[in-house]
């Protein structure tokens, strides 16, 4: 019999892992090959569930009466986007060549369900030459060859399986048929799944704390003491209280002690010292946190670019992991690698403590905390070709490696209480005794409050208050979620519910999703116009918050918005795979829900109206920023109109008689002045013609008609000295002038006296340089929008200060080369000439007579 045998693996990357370390060096098409083993690769999921329309054709459409779907066998269809590969493992899995078939896909549920699909949709039943191949070890050769020796019998994994079978069905089940049964009943697509509704639920919320917060006042009462030893800060406190929720009392006690004529004294002065260990190893989410902290970075940018680091620079392990630990087997590895990084990144690794290095060090070297794949590590130095978002990535989890193998960061705490007008005053001091891992950071205290150094005062001391002050705060609501948040809540959201096995669930390794898919679930949040990002915002939309309500409003499918729901569903999945329940229980819950819940909403009141309203606002298009409030303005059917709440911006699509387009709309939005246009009408029905401002008026923002405007660069006509510029090749198209130079963000000039560049010929305003123009400081829409530039560069020529101070004072300045986009070059003086109204432009004078063709202005306008 042939002795060869097929190895299963997950990834194409495993896969080469394996033909490594057991000596398979020829590489076919969609597998390797050697003598003794043929190792092939699957590509994450290859087979999906049916959807409903592949079980009858009639389920195409969507109706309330073909509902609840729920199919008497759940069927598995091949994915077309990786047929290929598909049928490459089936035609081997099918060969009766091999001895022994292992399963060497990842160690976990996901991992069985992958392989187990693939051997169901092949049609493989013979599971007696099948055995699994489970570690949860770096895939180094060493470890690969000693796990290929301790394979058992795929039928130990049956329960992970089923666990995993029944999740996906759950899945679906919900997702199908919730999904159309909203949909067919609102009119508009309403997308419902077990985790992303109760991730959308964590939105809602958040947004409805935000909106209905209301502030409230509270005061500190703070002394500045001076003393022959030094100045310190106490900070009053009675008891636990440190706040003072009484404006009179506050008032009271402030005067109180602005009247006390004894010093302050010292009660008491006590010092703690305290070590703090380096960081955990990143997991996927630790890191998609911190780059969005950090960097800014949505979740699934920092996934896809430490997917690049991993699948094409090689120099990252495998990111989608939940673990913060490394395996006992990984210890020779770290070596390595640390090895390598020392040499090629001395500053971040100078520090590194060798007993750190060893097996004793569980924080990073533990197995019992170990899941599908290890933690998030460097394997080598970033190559020199990566982008810098890559290198901005790949230095975050270079530095967090490096702070593992770091001794602790020893620090001393003083709490202070000092006595004064028969109150107590405390002040906290943090001093680093030795910086340990903060080394890597650059990081001395994490609170400049608690970094105030404390005079070495001893009990019975006195201090003079030199300031007493009392300050007026009030109270904030809780953050908007930004990606960072909202993973840690996704991560733990033990504190959304009351049930204290689930909230010891959460504190365990299950949260809402997993590492893999919650990035994921945060885009399709947004692309189906449940939420919406705003720089690092999150915040959900009208229509998330609408279904979020309704779905509330059910006794039964109220469940999907909580996050205990998905805690019990997972409590159970996890009892079938460790056998502690019976297979059959949870999917006959599973189809009871769905059925109660598609009967619920057959027969549910739902607000229609308040729907539409909510859904005309989520899906219509943004054309700028609110100057009131700075959310997004948005085009309706009648207006442009703010969707911040209580906000009552407005911009009418017709006014006196014009139509506002969008991109007039947001061109005034952007630069709170737009035009002049052509055909206003009058109330005496005469034509006009008009800019358009947003100014403020009696405290409101709102439109107003700008009669005191110049035509704009962008409408001038196409002979104008711009287009034949541009025609002649003077100008690229492609790279029109009117884009503000970034640098240009200077204070404007208040009294408009000159610097020694001149000062602006069309407001009097200061020329300050900015990084392509030199411009006037006065043109931010606010200090009257001042559009007035010259470009520093043209046709190749840079402009000097000197040539710019010529150009201000009306001279001309001397002949230069110039060397135009189409034609030959030429040799002309350049020189500032007025144009039409308050506008100017630079005159181009050639030399040679024969060139005056050429003669032609380059408008100073941005």
């Amino acid at each position: 019999m042939d002795m060869t045998e097929l190895i299963l693996t997950e990834k194409h990357s495993v896969a080469a892992d394996f033909a490594k370390a057991l000596g398979v060096k020829t590489k076919k098409d969609g597998f390797f090959e050697g003598e003794n083993y043929v190792i092939t690769w699957a590509v994450g999921h290859l087979v999906e569930l049916y959807a409903p329309d592949d079980y009858d054709p009639g389920l195409k459409k969507w109706r309330m009466e073909t509902l609840p779907l729920i199919p008497d066998t759940f069927k598995y269809k091949p994915m077309g986007k990786t047929l290929k590969q598909f049928k490459t493992i089936k035609n081997l899995v099918k060969q009766s060549r091999f001895s022994r078939i292992i399963i060497a896909t990842d160690a976990g549920r996901e991992g069985e369900v992958i392989a187990r699909t693939i051997l169901l949709q092949s049609g493989v039943v013979d599971k007696e030459r099948m055995v699994r191949f489970w570690t949860s070890q770096a895939l180094v050769p060493k470890v690969v060859r000693a796990t290929m020796e301790q394979l058992q019998p795929l039928t130990h994994y049956d329960r992970l399986w089923r666990a995993g079978y029944y999740r996906q069905v759950a899945d679906w089940l919900v997702g199908m048929n919730l999904t159309r049964a909203l949909t067919v009943r609102l009119g508009d697509l309403f997308s419902v799944g077990r985790v992303q509704t109760a991730v959308l639920a964590l939105l809602a919320q958040r947004k409805q704390e935000r909106e209905t917060f209301v502030p409230e006042l509270f005061w500190l009462i703070k002394i500045r003491f001076k003393s022959d030893k030094g100045e310190w800060t106490g900070h009053w406190f009675k008891n636990k209280q440190t706040r003072i929720t009484q404006k009179e009392t506050a008032r009271t006690l402030h005067q109180h002690l602005k009247q006390e004529t004894d010093p302050g004294t010292v009660l008491s002065l006590t010092k703690e010292k305290k070590k703090e260990p380096p960081p955990l190893l990143f997991s996927l989410t630790d890191l998609q946190q911190e780059a969005n902290a950090r960097m800014g970075f949505p979740a699934k940018k920092t996934l896809a670019v430490a997917q690049s680091l991993y699948q094409d620079k090689k120099c990252l392990s495998y990111p989608r992991t939940d673990s913060r630990v490394l395996g006992t087997t990984s210890l020779n590895l770290v070596r390595d690698i640390l090895a390598k990084c020392q040499t090629a990144y001395p500053d971040i690794f100078a520090g590194v403590d060798p007993q750190q290095v060893a097996l004793s060090n569980k924080r990073v070297f533990n197995d019992a905390r170990l899941t599908d794949h290890h933690a998030l590590i460097p394997f080598k130095p970033i190559p020199a070709g990566a982008t810098p978002d890559e290198k901005k990535i790949f230095d975050l989890v270079c530095r967090r490696f490096a702070a593992a193998f770091h001794p602790h960061c020893h620090f001393e705490n003083t709490h202070l209480i000092t006595e004064f007008g028969k109150e107590t005053f405390q002040t906290r001091g943090k001093v680093i005794l030795e910086p340990g891992w903060r080394r890597v950071y650059h990081i001395k205290s994490r609170n400049k409050d608690e970094a105030e150094p404390i005079p070495p005062l001893c009990k019975g001391d006195t201090g003079t208050p030199e300031k007493i002050l009392c300050e007026e705060k009030k109270t904030t609501p809780p953050p908007d979620y930004s990606d960072a948040l909202l993973l840690k809540d996704m991560t733990n959201p033990g504190r959304y519910v009351a049930e204290e096995n689930i909230k010891k669930l959460y504190r365990g390794e299950i949260g809402i999703g997993t590492q893999s898919t919650r990035a994921q679930i945060i885009e399709t949040l947004i692309r189906r116009n449940y939420i919406e990002r705003t720089g690092k915002r999150l915040v959900a939309t009208d229509k998330g918050i609408y279904l979020i309500e309704q779905l509330k409003k059910c006794a039964t499918s109220s469940v999907l918005t909580s996050p205990e729901e998905t805690a019990r569903w997972e409590m159970k999945l996890n009892a079938i795979a460790l056998g502690e329940a019976p297979d059959g229980q949870f999917l006959k819950e599973i189809k009871t829900f769905v059925t109660q819940a598609v009967g619920e909403l057959q027969t549910k009141v739902f607000d229609i109206k308040k729907f539409s309203q909510a859904l005309s606002r989520a899906n219509a298009k943004e054309v700028g920023k609110c100057p009131a409030c700075g959310n997004s303005v948005r085009e309706l059917p009648k207006l442009y109109a703010c969707d911040g709440t209580g906000c009552d911006f407005v911009i009418w699509k017709r006014m006196a008689g014009k139509q506002i387009s969008p991109k007039m709309a947001s061109n005034l939005l952007k630069f709170r002045k737009s035009g002049p246009f052509k055909g206003f009408i009058s109330k005496k029905k005469k034509r006009f013609s008009a800019g358009l401002v947003i100014n403020k008026v009696d405290g409101k923002w709102k439109v107003n008609f700008d009669f005191n405007t110049s035509k704009a660069p962008d409408t001038c006509p196409p002979e104008s000295p711009l287009h034949v510029a541009m025609d002649m090749g003077i100008m690229d198209m492609n790279e029109t002038p009117f884009k503000t130079p970034p640098a240009l963000s200077h204070e404007p000039s208040s009294s408009g006296t000159p610097d020694k560049k001149g000062c602006c010929p069309m407001c009097k305003g200061k020329i300050i340089e900015g990084k392509t123009a030199f411009g006037c400081s006065n043109w931010r829409p606010e200090h009257g929008n001042c559009r007035f530039v010259i470009w520093k560069e043209i046709l190749g020529k840079r402009l000097t200060e000197k040539n710019i101070e010529t150009l201000l004072q009306g001279k001309k300045t001397r002949a230069y080369v110039f060397k135009p986009l189409k034609g030959e070059k030429f040799k002309a003086a350049l020189k500032m000439v007025a144009t039409h109204g308050n506008a100017f432009a630079i005159q181009i004078l050639p030399a040679d007579i024969k060139n005056n063709t050429l003669h032609t202005q380059i408008p100073c306008l941005r």
